[in-house]
């Protein structure tokens, strides 16, 4: 049995994550520099924690998030 390696990774892309939630990309890199978003930065890289991803929309559903428009 082959298992699949997206279910191994500890971390997604800012598309992965944007497709995840169903937005845009300009709105998910907005999203990223809020504090406490489940996000790393390696440089140019940025890494969302997926397992993280779906409690911080729950926590943070209903609220603008701090960013503008």
């Amino acid at each position: 049995m082959e298992s699949n390696n997206n279910d191994m990774k500890l971390g997604i892309t800012v598309d992965e994550a944007r497709k995840m939630l169903g937005i845009g990309r300009n709105l998910m890199l907005q999203l990223v520099k809020l504090e406490g978003f489940p996000a790393v930065r390696f440089k140019r890289k940025i890494i969302i924690n997926k397992e993280l991803l779906p409690k911080w929309f729950a926590e943070n559903y209903g609220q603008y998030g701090g960013y503008k428009y």
